[in-house]
């Protein structure tokens, strides 16, 4: 079976270096390439086989909605901040963001590219074999880079937990949270040395200790 029932986990669940290789699997898989066709009912055999799955797909989005926003966007970029993974979507290759498609790991989901090895933290063994994998809850099949109509990649968001989440933004993902709460990312975005400085005589100084 592709899931392992008491199965000792690899990692409890995804930190940012193993969110930032989900950002750099998925970008080799989309980006450049158009969403042909999107499944958003659950797939692979688990228990909620043929239902959308709403509280991972979250904040009230139908299933006709996440198409219309979805269906027949280019992939223009795939960005991370923290935990938080988005791909900027457009209305042609090469155009101007009009809708961003957000993933958040949560504890257990994964982003899985058929032909590409699962993430290492994942808690549970996928079946290389078997496509779509158990607990999918959204699968894109992506055009190639000519936009023809014949799907060449195939990728699924699977969380057999649930504790992920599938959000809609529009073209400026940093308007409303979860991205608007966010702080710098200490890797994208790294503090100035002037910065950095400024913080530690801040904290130094509120010791009672030399400045």
């Amino acid at each position: 079976a592709d899931f392992q029932r008491g199965a000792k986990p690899r990692a409890t669940m995804p930190e940012l270096p193993e969110v930032e290789a989900q950002r750099s699997t998925i970008e080799a898989a989309t980006l450049g390439r158009r969403i042909a066709t999107l499944i958003a009912v659950e797939q692979g055999g688990g228990p909620r086989e043929g239902q959308f799955d709403d509280k991972v797909i979250a904040e009230e989005v139908t299933p006709d909605v996440l198409a219309i926003t979805l269906q027949d966007r280019w992939v223009l970029g795939v960005r991370r901040r923290g935990k938080q993974l988005w791909l900027e979507l457009g209305e042609s290759k090469g155009g101007a963001c009009c809708a961003c498609l957000l993933i958040h790991m949560g504890m257990t989901g994964a982003v899985i590219v058929q032909g590409v090895a699962a993430p290492v933290y994942k808690s549970f063994a996928v079946d290389e074999t078997a496509w779509p994998p158990r607990f999918t809850k959204l699968e894109l099949l992506m055009a190639d880079a000519a936009g023809v109509s014949a799907p060449c990649v195939r990728l699924a968001f699977t969380d057999p937990r649930r504790f992920g989440r599938v959000l809609l933004r529009g073209a400026d993902p940093f308007s409303r949270p979860p991205l608007s709460a966010l702080a710098a990312d200490p890797v994208t975005d790294p503090p100035s040395a002037e910065a950095f400085a400024s913080v530690l005589r801040r904290g130094g100084g509120g010791g009672g200790g030399p400045p």
